[in-house]
């Protein structure tokens, strides 16, 4: 009897080896091996770029004998263009992939599904996808879709997604997709910037109708670089996951234990390096432990803390915000961190405190608080027990014990992204700027073509004192570039547009890092030519922040109320604005306007704005117009400094304003003088939430429209009204005697 059991074993082995193959085939011809291919097999892809394939794949492999599809070297099967990959079935092994240079026509680049058949026991390791976006930062997709269970991301890279949406997400929308005990572990999340909406997750489990479905995820051990898309850089809005050992790296954002019970958030590693909006965790509903984690430098405050418990909505939907209660924050390190906060986002919807919350054996360290943590709403539901701290001054309160508490450094960049991502490391996205020419261009010559084939970084000089720059086409810059007048001109150059339809003057295209200076932007019209639609603008369809400076330059005479001097277009996004020293005088249309988001879904056009030492004369239009609709809170922008600027007899139409801003974060007005502007309407008009941090000081307003606030709460002192005089008003010099 154990001889035919040897002999039935031995049988069975000897089959198994007998039905391993090997095949090597080109890309596409994966999924027909696939069909025939079964447990153990292994499907060698060779290397090569391939352009424009929707990939589908299924197969079958078994515990312990998956069928492993891989490139010939890792990284040597490159995917570009239109090209996406769905995989089902079971046991299916990828590895050594990279998407780069594409975008998905459809749907999202990688899907645990195909069709209607979804991925179970399958694993993608060792790939990579950097820089896959559409034309346009506003079309959405993810890089990575799961479906199914016990499926594994590990090993992977995804660097330089612009576009709406998140980068992965574990989707349950099917019962068959919940209690996935997925795992996601080991890749690397590369920078991604400030989107300016919501929606720009880096991962994302559930979604608020599944809160209370269990969804059992692990993710762990990954690093996560500069993830500045949105406030919640990992996104949990389902039950009993487990969020453990991950490394966050100066990310402008937390993770949001958003919706759903019974999440776990330990041994992670936050580092901010003291960095705007870096924070931690952000606590929403029940049963949650946030324990043994390490948060470092954290300088994100209210959604953006280093620690942030909610308070809750009676009888709270499920998608708005259920009660913080029988939670246990135990055992985690916070040093020099600005904000931990227990009431966040208390206001006149938003009134129940957190509940039946341990707060236990923590250490806070910062030699500048004086207390270890901000009260917005009640404490009386959260025990404070065996916590140290080392602050500014003693701290008396229960459950706190002073001490000299002797911390280590935080850990370095190298150290925590070591183990993470791919093992031969993917290209970094991050731009490499090099030195570049100095191209002198005289009146006459054409400008256009001389910034076109300038290189990178390079600077175009217009070196003729006064001359007319007539251009028939806008000037697209989609590079770091210098425009400026050559030094010790009498008068600024001036550009003309004369084409023979509208265009901008200048068009920032991706790639865009533009400086402007000292040059005049001219309306004047050329007979039988047509006018210019923008003095500097944005492409149409853009998928890169650009950033902007303009210094010294002069905008006048431009008659049509369709022209902008200076305009962010619809689904464009700057990182930076900076408009200095620059006068706007004789518009019909607005000076500066980055209102062109109007969906009020918490979308704006520029993250951080300067304007200062401006003067407005004459215009018809709004001199300044910035608008972020909706009430969304994902975002922490815009910031908007408007310093030292005049406005003279500026936009008296009824309901006109002077500056129009609707919602910008934090703003500062300062420093500037309205007169004979805003009378039929208002000289500010500002239409801000509780929590935007709004200041106006130090303006003057002589024969002014208001100060139209919802809060009144944004004055801050040194309103004068005085009749200004001028140094040469004639001459355009508004600088006030």
């Amino acid at each position: 009897m154990k001889r035919i059991l040897l002999f039935v074993v031995l049988s069975a082995f000897a089959f198994a080896t007998v039905r391993a193959a090997e095949y090597t085939v080109s890309l596409d011809e994966v999924a027909r091996v696939l069909a025939t291919a079964g447990p153990g097999d292994r499907i060698i892809m060779k290397n090569g770029v391939y352009c424009d394939l929707e990939l589908k794949w299924s197969g079958r492999g078994a515990e312990n004998r998956p069928v492993r599809i891989e490139a010939e070297t890792p990284g040597g099967v490159v995917i570009e263009g239109g090209s996406t990959l769905r995989l089902a079935g079971e046991w299916l092994e990828i590895s050594g992939l990279t998407f780069r240079n594409g975008y998905a026509p459809r749907g999202s680049v990688v899907e645990f599904r195909c069709g209607s058949e979804v991925a179970s026991d399958c694993r993608l390791t060792e790939c990579v996808i950097a820089d896959y976006n559409p034309a346009r930062r506003d079309t959405a997709y993810s890089y990575v879709l799961l479906f199914g269970r016990r499926n594994r991301v590990d090993h992977c890279e995804f660097n330089g997604k612009l576009n709406l949406g998140v980068t992965l997400i574990v989707m349950l929308n099917e019962e068959r997709s919940q209690r996935n005990f997925h795992r996601i572990d080991h890749n690397v999340f590369g920078y991604r910037p400030v989107y300016g909406s919501n929606g720009a997750e880096t991962i994302r489990v559930g979604t608020s109708h599944q809160a209370y479905e269990s969804s059992n995820t692990i993710i762990e051990e990954n690093f996560f670089d500069r993830c500045n898309g949105e406030v919640e850089v990992i996104s949990i809005k389902s039950s009993d996951n487990i969020i453990r050992n991950n490394r966050f790296w100066e990310c402008e954002g937390v993770l949001a234990l958003r919706h759903g019970d019974r999440n776990e958030a330990c041994g992670n590693v936050f580092v901010g390096n003291g960095k705007r909006n870096t924070g931690g965790v952000r606590v929403v509903n029940a049963g949650h432990r946030i324990c043994d984690n390490r948060f470092y430098g954290l300088a994100g405050g209210r959604f953006f803390s280093a620690l942030a418990l909610m308070n809750a909505v009676p009888n709270s939907l499920p998608n708005r915000y259920c009660l913080v209660e029988d939670v246990e924050v135990r055992d985690n390190l916070f040093v020099d961190c600005s904000n931990i906060e227990f009431g966040t986002g208390k206001d006149l919807e938003r009134t129940l405190a957190p509940e039946r919350v341990r707060f236990v054996g923590n250490t806070i360290v910062n030699r500048n608080l004086d207390a270890p943590y901000m009260v917005i709403d009640r404490i009386d539901g959260i025990v404070f027990e065996k916590n140290r701290v080392e602050l500014k001054s003693r701290c008396s309160l229960a459950g706190f014990e002073n001490a000299k508490i002797k911390i280590a450094a935080a850990p370095t960049y190298d150290e925590l992204r070591k183990g993470c991502g791919v093992s031969q490391r993917a290209v970094d996205v991050c731009p490499v700027h090099i030195a570049g020419e100095q191209v002198e261009v005289v009146a006459g010559e054409d400008l256009p073509a001389a910034v076109a084939q300038a290189a990178e970084n390079s600077e175009i000089v217009l070196t003729t004192s006064g001359g007319d720059y007539v251009i028939e086409r806008a000037l697209t810059v989609d590079k770091r570039m210098t425009i400026r007048a050559a030094e010790g001109l009498a008068e600024r150059p001036v550009i003309r547009f004369a084409g023979e339809k509208g265009d901008n003057m200048i068009t920032i295209a991706d790639g865009g890092i533009l400086t402007v200076e000292g040059i005049a932007f001219s309306g004047r019209p050329e007979p039988g030519r047509a006018m210019a639609k923008a003095g500097i603008s944005t492409a149409e369809s853009m998928i890169r922040p650009y950033s902007l400076t303009v210094d010294g330059c002069e905008f006048a005479d431009f008659g049509e109320g369709g022209f902008f001097a200076v305009k962010g277009t619809q689904a464009t996004f700057a990182e930076r604005v900076e408009i200095r020293n620059s006068l706007f005088r004789n518009l019909s249309g607005d000076a500066i306007n980055y209102a062109a988001e109007r969906e009020d879904k918490g979308r704006y056009n520029a993250d951080d704005m300067l304007i200062e030492n401006c003067s407005f004369f004459r215009l018809l239009g709004l001199p300044i117009n910035i608008y972020r609709g909706g009430s969304d809170e994902s975002t922490a922008g815009p910031y908007v400094f408007i310093r030292g600027c005049n406005f003279e007899d500026c936009c008296n139409k009824e309901r006109g304003s002077v500056i129009r801003a609707i919602g910008p974060q934090v703003m500062e007005i300062s420093g500037c003088n309205f007169s004979n502007s805003g009378r039929g309407g208002a000289a500010i008009r500002l239409d801000e939430a509780t929590w935007e941090r709004i200041d106006i000081f130090d303006c003057n307003f002589w024969n002014a429209g208001r100060i139209l606030t919802m809060t009144d709460r944004v004055v801050r002192g040194g309103i004068t009204h005085d009749e200004p005089h001028y140094a040469d008003a004639e001459r355009f010099d508004f600088r006030r005697k």
